[in-house]
């Protein structure tokens, strides 16, 4: 779960030559901080690269195994959009790695899927499968494109949106803005005051109490996350994540 808090932290749009760095860190209630991700982005004007490494910490550590788990996603850029060509993701605990990658192929609408499983170092299941469904964008590629989806914050957004590492069977993500005085009350409670755009995302994941997870999510101007809160998690309720370091190298 912690990928999900630190995956929407840089939606900037429109730079040509940059690495952009980030860290997070992850609270449950009162356990306090369980949980660092560290996020990079590398792009010019045709081609990116995002990485994301994200440890539990503290009690989360020693329930989890040491649990560390690897996100990257590449592609090229066209007209400031990502378009990820490659999506992986290594998870690391108690002696066992696991790698899962994500192949596009556009010309085709598909996605393949090579799956491979460790222990102590020795492989134990090799696995390629198709997705059952096809998605222009996997969960980094459509956050930090999220900004050109939806055009202006200020104005009423509610749409289904998909993407690969989302909801297991269809991809899907609902994204909407909180532009109305209830909701935007009510983000501003969750999230502080000051943000120049307040974002709900429902996620569609078994590790959520309720049918359908919300992710609120604080953005600065320039589209860099700066709070989120996840709510109602299977066994620790609501989740928050927040920033404490940012840089942009051009």
């Amino acid at each position: 779960m912690i990928r999900w808090l630190v995956v929407i932290f840089l939606a900037v749009a429109g730079l040509q030559a940059e690495t952009l760095r980030g860290e997070y860190v992850v609270e449950y209630g009162i356990f306090g901080k369980m949980g660092v991700a560290k996020a990079t982005l590398e792009r010019n004007a045709t081609d990116y690269s995002i990485v994301m490494k994200a440890r539990a910490t503290g009690l989360a550590k020693v329930l989890s195994g040491g649990r560390v788990e690897i996100y990257r996603s590449e592609g090229f850029v066209k007209d400031g959009v990502l378009k990820p060509t490659l999506y992986s993701k290594e998870i690391y605990h108690s002696g066992k790695r696991r790698v899962k990658s994500y192949a596009f192929d556009r010309l085709h609408k598909k996605v393949r899927i090579h799956e491979l499983r460790f222990r102590d170092g020795r492989l134990e299941k090799e696995k390629n499968a198709t997705l059952p469904y096809y998605a222009d964008n996997d969960i980094f590629s459509l956050y930090f494109n999220i900004l050109k989806v939806i055009g202006d914050c200020d104005k009423p957004f509610s749409e289904d949106l998909h993407a690969v590492g989302a909801e297991k069977k269809t991809g899907r993500v609902h994204v909407q803005t909180l532009v109305g005085e209830k909701d935007r009350m009510l983000a501003e409670e969750m999230l502080g005051k000051g943000a120049a755009c307040y974002l709900k995302v429902t996620i569609y994941q078994k590790i959520f109490g309720s049918k359908g997870g919300e992710l609120y999510m604080a953005l600065r101007g320039d589209g860099v996350a700066t709070s989120a809160v996840l709510k109602d998690v299977v066994m620790f309720g609501d989740v928050r994540g927040r920033l404490v370091k940012f840089t942009d190298t051009k």
